[in-house]
């Protein structure tokens, strides 16, 4: 039985469970991560780009120009969406891909096995430089990431859910 001065325990308001705290800030790290890629690569000449892509000697010479073309703006654009949690599945769905296609692509060369330098993941010019084993690590996190918020379908403090809340 309660007491007068107990409150009910279904009178005592809820805030957000910390899962999906965390959520809202890995969706945000991820996005945070791809925008700046994107930007990064942007502000530089395309041809840095496209020569850090073509050492890794995976990719047929001849798709390299689109790809250093298209990339950058695919980061961009699904890292910013990500960010304010606008489009929050299909962002993550591309990312995820974008990932996976990175994770093959070092996977699958030589760099990763010699540990080589610089991987270009954030432009010549940007103060972060990773390893290739570094970027693996942290793309193998992301992919995951991306993974769950696909499946999850929305977190909170987004777009999307202030938008299914405003119907």
């Amino acid at each position: 039985m309660e007491s007068v001065n107990e409150p009910s325990l279904s009178r005592i308001p809820r805030g957000p469970r910390p899962y999906r705290i965390v959520w809202t800030f890995a969706r945000i790290w991820v996005g945070l991560i791809f925008f700046y890629a994107g930007l990064s690569k942007l502000l530089e000449p395309v041809e840095n780009f496209r020569g850090v892509i073509a050492q890794y000697q995976v990719i047929p010479y001849e798709r390299v120009g689109a790809i250093a073309l298209i990339l950058p703006w695919i980061e961009l654009v699904f890292g910013t969406f990500l960010i304010l949690g606008y489009w929050e599945t299909v962002s993550a769905a591309v990312l995820g891909t974008v990932t996976l296609g990175f994770l093959l692509i070092l996977g699958s060369s030589n760099v990763l096995l010699e540990g080589g330098g610089d991987c270009g993941c954030f432009g010549a010019n940007s103060p972060i430089h990773l390893s290739p084993r570094q970027v693996f690590a942290m793309d193998f996190l992301n992919f995951l990431i991306c993974i769950k918020l696909y499946l999850r379908k929305r977190t909170p403090w987004s777009l999307d859910t202030f938008f299914r809340r405003a119907r």
